[in-house]
């Protein structure tokens, strides 16, 4: 259960961290505050979770390995889950949250290999200091309480996604002109209109306005 509870609370940290990241880049980059999240309410980016959760999981045997192993690790298992979220998203929703294809060395825009340079230098960031500095931290809470805390954060982020998914795909119904043809769809039109959808997933493009090389 010990085991389970980390797993949570990584992924919490990194949807959190990844968000303020992201916004941050944002803003320095662009001068101005955009949404980077991935659901319609929490300060979450889903794929820094699943990031985070997968390098602690392929890394935690390479503790005291030398650095070009914990990088080379790193730099596969970033690459293959930036793939996956990217075409998970595009399946399901029919957008895309990021496109590499102005990038040298990329596959269909999904991964490049800037990028995955940079998942192995997280990587040896992650298992040389962050993941220490996170066993500590998780050892503080009292087990009682680390139960209440992430069941909550559990049952939150269920309802937090499932939210989104019919929210999002409400959205692309309304992208191709159908009407609500029943309350849940009126719901959803009135609490999560295209101005609120476009505010949220603020850098989300449709699939037909991507030309995939």
């Amino acid at each position: 259960m010990k085991t389970f509870y980390k797993y949570v609370y990584i992924f919490l940290i990194c949807c959190v961290v990844g968000f303020a990241v992201e916004t941050l880049w944002c803003l320095l980059k662009n001068g101005y505050i955009e949404s980077r999240k991935s659901l319609v309410y929490g300060p979450l980016s889903v794929a820094y979770g699943m990031g985070g959760v997968l390098l602690t999981a392929a890394l935690s045997k390479f503790r005291d390995s030398s650095l070009w192993k914990v990088f080379l690790v790193s730099f596969v298992v970033g690459t293959i889950a930036e793939y996956i979220c990217s075409l998970g998203q595009e399946i399901v929703f029919g957008s895309v949250a990021w496109d590499y294809s102005h990038l040298p060395l990329n596959i269909n825009g999904r991964v490049c290999l800037l990028y995955s340079l940079f998942w192995g230098i997280l990587g040896i960031t992650w298992v040389k200091l962050i993941m220490p500095l996170t066993d500590k931290l998780i050892a503080f809470i009292p087990m009682k309480l680390n139960g209440i805390l992430v069941w909550a954060f559990i049952a939150f982020f269920i309802f937090d996604a499932g939210l989104s998914a019919v929210a999002a795909l409400r959205w692309n119904e309304r992208k191709e002109g159908l009407e609500p043809s029943n309350r849940m769809e009126v719901f959803l039109d009135k609490h999560f209109p295209d101005d609120r959808m476009k505010s949220i997933y603020a850098n989300s493009r449709d699939v037909d306005e991507i030309e995939r090389k």
